[in-house]
């Protein structure tokens, strides 16, 4: 995929083709949140250039889209080398304008409004999305929940992880080549907690999460549901999601129950209270790190990533306060 700057040229280009008019331009941004500033005719607009949208970093989009908005300086563009047009009218409809590489826009402002559709894009290859291999996801996980842990020796991270010596050195590297680690004379450092933590939760999202799902379940008795905290898990399972984040704050009322459990759906099964169910509204997942939490709820780190993997705008505002509480 090509960069920001020519991926914003090369769509504007498309734009202009398709068009048939030359007073399309763009430059880069000097103040403000944003990459990029586009110009048609007269109308300006702030643009942000994403390489790809897919349902995992959509949330994480969008969440730039509002700080970009939030300067006040423009109509917001979002610039995409990759969306599929589903994912197009989720923008459109968080109240954006969009644009993709291939022409293919939605732009709707006070004197201005171009709709194309049925250009051909390029979908990336799955190295271009994929932002983590598993056993770097689950290790960054362990980093990110106690910064001191990157500083320990490879063989007491191995011992703490079950990773191998190899996996833990080239994770480690990975991690520095992206500027999340630097060495120092007192050791290894993890950088800007917070940006990591936004890539970790999107591979989490995109790559791993999907393979730890185990089964949809349902309550036996539906007069539970208004008091499912009374739900007592089985040993080694803990609250995620909505219904962690609802344990952590009492912000958000859990439309969806989520569980991660050490065992097995069958487990579920045998408290009597939980039923399989294809159209339930507890979702159970293999819990994928050591040790266990308090109070029977995962790590706030993990319900952020729950949430920010929802397409719920109650969800993200939850995680949006749950995240500023652990900073």
């Amino acid at each position: 995929m090509v960069n920001e700057r020519e991926l914003s040229l090369e769509a504007a280009a498309n734009l202009k083709s398709l068009m048939r008019r030359d007073d399309i331009t763009v430059k880069p941004a000097s103040k403000g949140h944003h990459d990029v500033d586009i110009n048609i005719g007269d109308i300006k607009m702030s643009g942000e250039v994403k390489s790809f949208v897919t349902m995992a970093n959509f949330n994480r989009v969008v969440l730039q889209l509002q700080k970009i908005k939030e300067d006040g300086f423009a109509p917001v563009l979002l610039i995409a080398g990759y969306i599929s047009p589903q994912q197009m009218m989720k923008v459109v409809d968080a109240g954006f304008n969009v644009l993709d590489h291939a022409g293919n826009c939605y732009i709707n402002i006070p004197s201005l409004y171009i709709h194309i559709t049925g250009q051909k894009q390029d979908k990336p290859k799955e190295t271009e999305t994929k932002v983590f291999s598993e056993s770097a996801i689950k290790l960054i996980f362990y980093f990110l929940l106690d910064q001191a842990n990157i500083e320990k020796p490879y063989r007491r991270i191995s011992e703490e992880t079950g990773y191998s010596l190899g996996t833990i050195k080239n994770v480690i590297e990975e991690m520095k080549r992206r500027h999340h680690i630097i060495k120092t004379p007192k050791g290894r450092v993890l950088m800007n907690w917070k940006k990591l933590l936004d890539e970790w939760q999107l591979a989490y999202n995109q790559s791993l999460k999907p393979k730890l799902f185990l089964k949809k379940m349902r309550l036996r008795n539906p007069k539970l549901r208004l008091n499912w905290k009374k739900i007592k898990l089985p040993k080694n399972s803990y609250w995620g999601g909505e219904s962690g984040a609802n344990l952590t704050d009492e912000y958000l009322f859990p439309e969806i129950l989520t569980i991660y459990t050490d065992g097995d759906s069958i487990d579920m099964i045998k408290t009597g209270q939980m039923a399989p169910s294809s159209d339930g509204d507890i979702l159970v997942y293999k819990k994928f790190w050591s040790g266990e939490t308090e109070n029977n709820v995962v790590p706030r780190i993990l319900t952020y990533a729950d949430l920010m993997g929802t397409t719920d705008s109650r969800c993200i505002e939850a995680a949006k306060r749950i995240i500023d509480d652990e900073k």
